[in-house]
């Protein structure tokens, strides 16, 4: 746990009294209540979550979440598994465990992916009504409405769990940062996680026709500010490495989920993913050179 205002380390948030009245601790170093939001309504949390207030990133993915698995400390079960019996025992037992541990935050990322999943899925509807040359696309909608959804429900699966997955790795290798974090890469992946939330907005929005694809550029868009920023608050590094970090990553997740996708509709067809990413790839280069 730390202090949300000089990311100190301390040993506890608050202490506690009888009739469960509590007191919050003062951080040592900066003389300040080490975590204010304790006290706080999640209403108004998730408000100071979407003015991108460092204290309540730091409260979340910090306090709250070790807080949170301190509760379920790892079990080590009784049983070495031999057999393929046991050891599908034993697998169960501990995806059983995972899943009660992280509740909460799975209830979170599938409420996210499905707005992320439509929000991809317009975009590239829209994408491929404008200019009628992406042969990929052309084959997904050529589908049923359950196949498209499925499509796209792995993309964006595939791509968000490389998300998390690489900006740790390269926080961890480049920055040397998360060595000393407990739980760093639940960290990471909880920041990434609760920028997505912006993305809830089209939501809020029903009453407008904001399913075009000016606005679902602008959301994504947004959606990368978001991220840049969280992760800024959490690591406290400089906005050129977060920046540098963030680019690469993006061309890592490129590079690497269309290919997937496309591996996944064709069943496999080579030819046919080098031929779609030549026409990717040209048009990428057609975006850079218009900026």
């Amino acid at each position: 746990m730390i202090c949300i205002n000089c990311c100190c380390e301390v040993d506890c948030l608050y202490v506690e009294y009888s009739n469960n009245h509590i007191r919050l601790t003062d951080c040592a170093k900066c003389k300040e209540v080490v975590d204010r939001y304790v006290e706080f309504d999640n209403v108004l949390l998730f408000i100071d979550l979407l003015l991108l207030k460092p204290g309540a990133y730091r409260h979340l993915v910090y306090n709250s979440l070790e807080l949170e698995l301190s509760k379920y400390p790892e079990r080590k079960h009784e049983f070495s598994a031999r057999t393929w019996k046991q050891r599908s025992l034993l697998t169960l037992l501990r995806l059983r465990d995972w899943f009660v541990k992280f509740d909460k935050l799975n209830r979170v990322w599938i409420l996210i992916t499905a707005f992320e999943v439509y929000l991809t899925w317009v975009s590239e509807e829209r994408n491929y009504a404008q200019s009628n040359s992406n042969e990929l696309i052309e084959f997904i909608l050529s589908r049923s409405a359950l196949s498209q959804y499925l499509c796209f429900a792995i993309y964006c699966v595939a791509d968000f769990v490389l998300l998390c997955g690489l900006t740790h790795y390269f926080l961890v290798k480049w920055f040397k940062w998360g060595r000393k974090v407990k739980y760093s890469k639940h960290v990471v992946s909880y920041t990434i996680l609760l920028s997505y939330g912006v993305k809830i907005f089209p939501f809020l929005m029903l009453i407008w026709p904001y399913d075009t694809l000016l606005s679902t550029n602008i959301v994504k868009l947004v959606s990368n500010a978001y991220i840049i920023e969280a992760l800024k608050v959490v690591t406290n590094l400089a906005y050129s490495n977060i920046i540098f970090l963030y680019v690469v990553v993006f061309l890592v997740r490129w590079i690497s989920v269309r290919p997937l996708l496309c591996m996944l509709v064709t069943e496999g067809d080579i030819q046919f993913c080098g031929k779609f990413m030549e026409v990717e790839y040209k048009r990428l280069l057609r975006r850079l050179l218009r900026i």
